[in-house]
């Protein structure tokens, strides 16, 4: 089987002046990305780096991150994108969760790392000026040494990426993908469905931590293709991007989406082919405005981190179910089961269960996690609720945990509430999802202290939040509140609580 690094390094010798990655209008040459994809990897096995290694990368949208994920790929080295706003005991816990041996990473975090002695200097890299006496992005792309493995030694079905997410207790449970997986979500679930081609032009507009935004970017440069990477999502930016790349497929979650609804009628979009909308569920009344204004195919996916895209459909042809998130892919088997795991019969909402050639391989040193996610069919337990129709469409009727989803970020109560708690008035709190038409939910807290007659200024829970939570985690509403229900052992209530409290601030 080939590996990531074979499958792009074979355009290097068929199309070597090719334009592989478009970054804020500079080109990057199938040949120039290959030459520094190895001089990188020579770097980093002059480190230490090699075949099984675990390295977390802190990076932006741009260049040095895909030569990051193509060395890792060709050393067989495992790699973890985090996101660059971790900050601080999350960035610890991400770290010593998947045992990262080494850490490329922007300036802002290599001296947090450092600050915090969480990595030696020897192990980390930084992209840009160094925080201190570390090793440099740019040094070690200049290194003498020479390649001290073949390709023959890596192997597809080594560990490649390690994605972190967490069940309802907020715990992370790093995800583990093998290369292979990779490739057959790149060519069997987008290539191959969506009729690509080495002439298409890919538009990479979400955060490359993201499963399905590291897709974007494999996909096109293990085809053949080009691919247009935006350092974030703006609608000025991605509508400039599409018609000056001219664009021809992209992913785009629902709320760029909705953010991009109001401009679309003066937009020129002429060369988009395919555009599919992932993440989180449109409404039924914003895909018919979608398909309106948009004059390409328009398709709608459903899936998870665990299992990648497993559902879709074209939208554009007449009388689509337009409530229900498509059918299975051809090589996906869905069935919905009850508490028991039975499979039910089509209408019944159960729990939404897959099989795919997309899985994951498990979670990182969790094997009773594992064991309860896969069964021994290899089918996975979603943990997401819905029912099939006798069309064989599936319908997301909503998770069966608690945890929030804001703008197709899955966050966790237990991360916020766990901060709120370290104020020293407030003695209990609740995180929920609030209805959001942008977003899908957004974050509300509400809480109650220690002593009744006590106010707490609202800004001093969100200077708590802003110290310690990323930016997605940030809730929106904070409502203090005489006294949060309980049962009759003293455990709150949390689903009546939410039910209470639910409607948004702006709907009081």
């Amino acid at each position: 089987m080939s590996t990531i690094y074979q499958l792009v390094n074979q355009h290097r010798l068929n199309t070597p002046t090719k334009t592989a990655i478009t970054y804020q209008g500079l080109t990057t040459s199938y040949q120039s990305l290959l030459d520094d994809v190895d001089a990188f990897t020579n770097g980093l096995l002059s480190i230490g780096i090699k075949r099984g290694s675990k390295v977390a990368l802190f990076c932006g949208n741009n260049t040095e991150f895909v030569i990051a994920l193509l060395a890792a790929a060709k050393l067989g080295a495992a790699i973890a994108p985090l996101p660059l706003t971790l900050k601080g005991k999350a960035l610890a816990t991400a770290l010593t969760t998947i045992d990262c041996e080494y850490v490329i990473a922007w300036q802002h975090i290599s001296q947090l790392l450092l600050s915090q002695s969480l990595i030696s200097n020897k192990h980390l890299v930084t992209i840009g000026s160094k925080a201190a006496n570390e090793h440099s992005f740019t040094e070690l792309m200049e290194s003498d040494i020479k390649p001290l493995l073949g390709n023959d030694e890596v192997s597809a079905d080594d560990d490649f990426i390690y994605t972190l997410t967490s069940g309802s207790t907020g715990v992370p449970k790093p995800i583990v993908f093998s290369q292979q997986t990779k490739i057959n979500r790149a060519f069997g679930a987008t290539v191959d469905y969506y009729q690509l081609s080495a002439e298409d032009v890919v538009l990479v507009a979400t955060p490359l931590y993201h499963s399905l935004a590291q897709r974007s970017v494999l996909m096109p440069l293990m085809l053949g293709a080009s691919a247009v990477l935006l350092p974030k999502f703006s609608v000025p930016a991605w509508l400039s991007a599409v018609e000056q790349q001219q664009v021809s497929f992209l992913f785009a979650v629902a709320s760029q989406l909705t953010a991009l609804l109001p401009e679309l009628d003066k937009a020129k979009l002429s060369s988009v082919r395919v555009m599919v909308s992932s993440s989180a569920t449109l409404s039924a009344e914003d895909k018919q405005l979608l398909l309106d204004k948009l004059d390409c195919q328009f398709h709608e996916c459903y899936g998870a981190s665990e299992l990648g895209v497993v559902t879709d459909f074209d939208i554009t042809f007449k009388n689509q179910p337009l409530a229900s998130v498509g059918k299975a892919l051809p090589f996906v088997d869905i069935k919905v089961t009850d508490e028991q795991r039975k499979e039910l019969p089509t209408g019944q909402v159960g729990e939404i269960v897959c099989r795919s050639s997309t899985c994951f391989k498990g979670y990182y040193k969790l094997p009773l996690q594992t064991a309860e996610s896969l069964d021994e069919q290899g089918y996975f337990y979603t943990g997401d609720l819905g029912y099939l129709d006798e069309a064989g469409y599936l319908y997301y009727v909503g998770r069966k945990k608690e945890v929030i989803s804001s703008g197709g970020i899955n966050v966790y109560p237990s991360d916020i509430e766990s901060v709120i708690k370290t104020h020293p008035l407030v003695s209990e709190c609740v995180a929920f999802g609030v209805p959001d038409k942008k977003f899908g939910e957004m974050i509300k807290v509400v809480f109650e202290t220690l002593d009744k007659t006590t106010c707490i200024n609202e800004m001093e829970l969100r200077k708590l939040c802003f110290e310690q939570l990323t930016d997605y985690q940030q809730p929106k509403y904070i409502l203090q509140v005489e006294h949060l229900e309980r049962n009759n052992l003293g455990k709150l209530l949390r689903n009546n609580i939410k039910l209470a409290y639910q409607a948004s601030e702006d709907e009081r």
